[in-house]
């Protein structure tokens, strides 16, 4: 019966995965059906994981117990022990634990995971102040509101990004950035993102880098040319100046950098179009290279890419339990090293499955100081 289940919950996710990158549209009767095989497989993956380390922690016992129960003199302690009525009593119950233990954290499984479907459109908004060596008495009190991750797909249509914009607005930021991945794996998914984030406005305009993803889609070209043309200005290995008054800081951009590409490489040549004594803001879509950043000046690194861990089991001294802190231990939120700083935001939008567990979609605020 469960080899039954099994096969119903994974075949239809096997066979969507396969044409998910070729599909711009799926009806909302189909994604509603997919949500439960969504479900099921966080569900399984947080009782796979829970399991996994429960028996990680189990395994030296075990094995310094059957290495042990190869002497004679144990083994026949050991089994004479199996054999006492207090054992028996304390097996029975130790297995009736266990079996409500797996039904408590099956339970616990689903429901989270169903919660994480029910609020995948919610989203919170972070506020910030971040301080600048030598930034500009014009500038003390200036606010940017970052955007990152949007991920235009069938599970971020133009009315959920449209949303999104509105939310943004009304914030009032003088400055806007969007930190990459406009496009999910596909080249036309960049037109009902740049219909929905025309309506994007600040006083000291919008800016962007491009991600990964826009890479992933086959003319990362046209999602740049249209990212661009609908008022999001790209800049890629370039920089502008952020005018108030008189004064003025930098803000840099950098192509997603690939895994071939030194991250010096994008950063010095954008530098170059930057004026070196004022402060300098980079937009670099992934936050690994933070370090490489701080090295070469840059007073503060926004990016993204992570999506908070998007699915969090749980944090630990502030690492998100996730899959994203495999790769980063910069997953959400604000670093420091020295007097350089990076703020990694969670996003709003998603990879792989639609929603989000212990990670809300996030809109930024930070104000400088």
């Amino acid at each position: 019966m469960l080899a039954v289940v099994f096969l119903i919950f994974n075949l239809p996710l096997i066979a969507f995965y396969f044409y998910f990158w070729q599909l711009s549209q799926l009806s909302e009767t189909i994604l509603l059906l997919l949500m439960p095989v969504f479900v099921w497989h966080i569900a399984t993956l947080f009782i796979f994981l829970v399991l996994g380390i429960g028996s990680m922690i189990k395994l030296p016992f075990t094995l310094s117990l059957n290495v042990a129960s190869y002497h004679p003199t144990i083994k026949q302690k050991v089994s004479e022990m199996k054999e006492t009525p207090q054992f028996k009593k304390f097996d029975t119950s130790r297995r009736t634990f266990l079996r409500s233990g797996v039904v408590g954290l099956s339970a616990y499984s689903f429901i989270g995971a169903s919660s994480g479907a029910a609020s995948a459109g919610e989203y919170e908004i972070k506020k910030k102040t971040i301080t600048i060596p030598q930034l500009p008495e014009e500038f003390k009190g200036f606010t940017i509101g970052i955007l990152s991750d949007i991920h235009s797909s069938i599970f971020m249509n133009k009315e959920d990004m449209d949303k999104y914009v509105s939310a943004m607005n009304e914030l009032k930021t003088d400055l806007v950035v969007v930190t990459g991945d406009f496009v999910n794996s596909q080249t036309d998914e960049v037109y009902p993102f740049a219909e929905a984030f025309s309506n994007l406005h600040s006083p000291h305009g919008v800016y962007g880098c491009l991600g990964n993803h826009d890479y992933f889609a086959r003319d990362v070209e046209r999602v740049a040319k249209e990212v661009d043309n609908c008022g999001v200005k790209l800049l890629r290995n370039d920089a502008v100046q952020i005018r108030k008054g008189n004064s003025y800081f930098n803000l840099v951009g950098v192509d997603d950098i690939g895994r071939n590409t030194p991250p010096e490489e994008y950063m010095t040549k954008a530098l170059a179009f930057a004026k070196n004594d004022q402060p300098k803001i980079l937009l670099c879509h992934k936050p690994y290279y933070f370090e490489k950043a701080k090295e070469l000046g840059f007073d503060l690194t926004l990016s993204g890419h992570t999506h908070g861990g998007q699915i969090v089991f749980g944090t630990i001294d502030r690492t998100p339990l996730s899959l994203a802190a495999l790769a980063s231990k910069y997953v959400s939120g604000l670093y420091t090293i020295d007097q350089s700083l990076l703020y990694v935001n969670n996003g709003i939008g998603f990879t792989g499955i639609p929603f989000r567990i212990n990670c809300p979609a996030e809109l930024t605020v930070l104000t400088l100081a």
